[in-house]
């Protein structure tokens, strides 16, 4: 049974704050992958190709496991930094707010409170009114750069803190985690969304470029929500989704390395 189970939020769509190159749902959902692949059975990732708060998928979640909800702030102004954890207004916080609070702060100071209390947040709210054990964590700023470089550089370390704050025990097989890719300055580069298939097939890799190994294919008119990374290889603009099941990142052809979206593109953006 699962000791953990992690939403990560925005997506579908939305993509959340932004800063350096990066979009808060990209990046919440590469740490909620490590935290699943570290962590193994003992850890449940909810669906990331949905969007949490606005289908209100907390409503109908049935689990016993503690729930953390994954997050990156903003606030444009300049120096602001530091990792906290958000509880329900009224409510003390337990031992995993604690530890998770402490591990995180230790990682990413710069908050004055660790935990501070919320009553206006939907998730927040409807978790309270399930009875759901749960709390919201922003993983630092995505507009700082010294907490950007932090969870960038040190994804595994991160989600490391989340296993130990459960007392999740590391799995072995996790592997190691890519490098973020690089930013492109002034841009939050490709743009993420729902994309629609246009080819009768279309093959997804476990690595980006005709070297990565088929593990799936999606066909004319399917649809699939990538995240803001690319990467331009082997002549061809590649894409990136989380796998559901997997936990693992996904890589598809998104078209020709043109620099500009194409009409004989293998996906279209439409949403």
């Amino acid at each position: 049974m699962a000791k953990l189970f992690v939403i990560c939020g925005h997506g579908a769509g939305d993509p959340g704050a932004d800063g350096g190159g990066y979009t808060e749902a990209e990046r919440v959902r590469a740490l909620g992958a490590r935290i699943k692949a570290l962590g193994g059975s003992e850890v449940e990732l909810g669906d990331t190709s949905r969007n949490w708060y606005r289908d209100g998928g907390i409503n109908r979640l049935e689990t016993s496991a503690p729930v953390v909800e994954l997050h990156m702030d903003a606030s444009g102004v300049p120096g602001a930094h530091g990792a906290h954890v958000i509880i329900k207004s009224g409510f003390a916080a337990d031992e995993y707010d604690r530890a998770l609070a402490d591990r995180l702060s230790a990682m990413m100071p710069g908050r004055a409170e660790k935990i501070v209390h919320h009553s206006e947040l939907a998730n927040v709210n409807r978790a309270a009114r399930r009875g759901i054990n749960y709390r919201l964590v922003e993983n630092g700023f995505i507009d700082s750069d010294v907490d950007r470089e932090k969870f960038n550089s040190s994804i595994d370390d991160l989600a490391r803190i989340y296993l130990e704050a459960f007392g999740i025990k590391e799995a072995s097989g996790g592997g190691t985690s890519e490098p973020a890719a690089a930013a492109i300055p002034g841009s939050t580069g490709f743009a993420g969304g729902t994309y629609r298939c246009t080819v009768d097939t279309l093959n997804v890799r476990d690595a980006p470029g005709l070297s990565g190994s088929v593990v799936a294919s999606y066909h004319k008119n399917q649809t699939v929500v990538l995240d803001s990374w690319y990467k331009s290889r082997d002549g061809y603009i590649w894409g990136r989704y989380t796998g559901a099941t997997s936990g693992k990142p996904r890589y598809v052809a998104v078209g020709r390395a043109t620099g500009k979206p194409e009409a004989d593109d293998y996906l279209v953006r439409v949403g």
